[in-house]
């Protein structure tokens, strides 16, 4: 849903007073940049050279379909979205939904760690709510896909980094989605 829209329709919900559950396609406008980026969490980073994505996006989605799947490469690499929240959901609850990330994502808003998510296969979100304000916002997204990446707390790797299951499909290759309500 165009961000217009979703103006539109905060207005409304909050003209008529109602604490209605609204979810909103939060997929297109992505920025991407390949690499690991110092301070790209940052709000006041330049990303203007960056390249302009719509999600689901996996950032190596040509290789994957050109070359052996022993040869997939991993890599870290960082999303961003610049957008608008309308003074009309002032006082709403804000969640982020990600419906998947390969293989570890962190996130920040506006340049504030909200949190870090490792699993490469499942869905999960966070109440952007402290973190946003009516105005402009930044999100940004680091997404480790190394084949043989570990988890932080105990250094464990996943079965399913294997050459011999799937493609390493890495970045965002799944929906996000914006949820506002009262």
């Amino acid at each position: 849903m165009k961000l217009r829209s979703l103006i539109i329709s905060l207005a409304l919900l909050a003209s008529l007073g109602l604490g209605a559950r609204e979810k909103y396609n939060f997929n297109s406008d992505w920025l991407l940049k390949v690499g690991d980026i110092p301070s790209a969490q940052k709000t006041s980073f330049n990303d203007k050279d960056w390249e302009k994505v719509t999600l689901p996006h996996a950032f190596n989605e040509d290789q994957a379909f050109k070359d052996n799947i022993k040869q997939h490469k991993g890599a870290i690499v960082w999303y961003r979205k610049h957008f608008v929240l309308p003074k009309e959901a002032k006082g709403q609850k804000v969640f982020i939904e990600f419906e998947g990330a390969r293989q570890a994502a962190e996130v920040w808003v506006n340049g504030v760690n909200v949190g870090l998510h490792e699993n490469g296969v499942m869905a999960f979100g966070f109440d952007l709510g402290p973190y946003v304000k009516p105005g402009k916002n930044v999100i940004a997204v680091r997404v480790d896909n190394n084949w043989r990446y570990a988890e932080r707390s105990t250094g464990t790797s996943y079965q399913w980094n294997h050459t011999s299951f799937n493609a390493n499909y890495g970045g965002l290759p799944k929906n996000v989605w914006l949820h506002v309500t009262g």
